[in-house]
């Protein structure tokens, strides 16, 4: 399995593409290849053809929640290649999202006139599902862990009431592999801990080789106690799972990980990930 980054908050190393606040993941494994998140701007699709990846032929395209910085690049996405599948969580498409983590508050919800006019390409999804044999959809089930503490700047619109985001329109992807699951979740705010429990119990395999996304760790003055509490938490449950971070994971969180024994590493724009 190969996962190329194809847009990140951090720019390659050599500065030659486009770089957002935002991700998106291109995934080929031996018989499919698909996305991962659209990034917030659509700028992901030149870096895509400057990193030689055709999206042309992929098989789907799966959203991990709601927020823009995920799904703002659908958009383009579908201008392009429309033909493409995009499965999306039911939630996502009705409710409204707003950070309040800046001066202004800010709506970050998908946006309207995507979901008006391409309509027809969007698979809404209610529950945990299948979406290939090997490949699963899973929504957060267990919620034994703390979640990230940059959740609380982060709210919900549903039915006309404004409310903390609980979060219910965020899923992983699971995939079956002969080492065990590798799960990709862009921003994990229920918790990489609680995705992972969630993703062994709907799949069945109790054994997760890696999992790559964002941990939505901000940098705010008590983020060294939250990764050393993560660290005291992850290792005796998943001493064996390779950790690979970087979007929502911000630059000191990424440094008080470095320090613990957890097995983390870092992706950013133009990462290759070998698996």
């Amino acid at each position: 399995m190969k996962i190329t980054t194809l847009i990140d908050n951090l720019p390659d190393i050599y500065k030659q593409l486009k770089a957002e606040v935002g991700v998106a993941f291109y995934v080929e494994t031996d018989k499919l290849r698909f996305l991962v998140d659209t990034g917030q701007t659509g700028d992901f699709l030149s870096n895509a053809d400057a990193l030689g990846v055709d999206l042309g032929n992929i098989d789907f395209c799966f959203i991990s929640h709601g927020h823009n910085d995920h799904s703002g690049g659908i958009t383009k996405l579908l201008e392009k290649y429309p033909n493409t599948q995009v499965f999306i969580s039911t939630k996502a498409l009705i409710e409204h999202y707003y950070s309040s983590r800046h001066k202004r508050k800010t709506d970050i919800s998908p946006d309207e006139n995507m979901k008006k006019h391409f309509q027809r390409h969007l698979v809404p999804i209610k529950e945990s599902c299948w979406i290939t044999e090997n490949i699963a959809a899973v929504f957060c089930t267990c919620h034994d862990y703390p979640k990230p503490h940059g959740n609380d700047y982060l709210t919900k619109e549903a039915d006309g009431v404004e409310m903390p985001d609980d979060f219910t329109h965020e899923m992983a992807l699971a995939i079956k592999t002969d080492e065990g699951l590798v799960i990709v979740s862009p921003c994990s705010h229920n918790g990489a801990i609680n995705l992972m429990k969630s993703c062994e119990k709907f799949t069945g395999v109790d054994n997760v080789s890696h999992f790559i996304g964002g941990l939505h760790f901000v940098d705010f003055d008590k983020t060294e106690a939250e990764i050393e509490d993560f660290s005291k938490r992850v290792i005796p449950e998943y001493p064996h799972t390779k950790i690979i971070t970087g979007h929502c994971t911000c630059d000191k969180a990424k440094v008080c990980l470095s320090k613990t024994n957890v097995d983390v590493s870092f992706f950013r724009t133009g990462s290759v990930i070998d698996i």
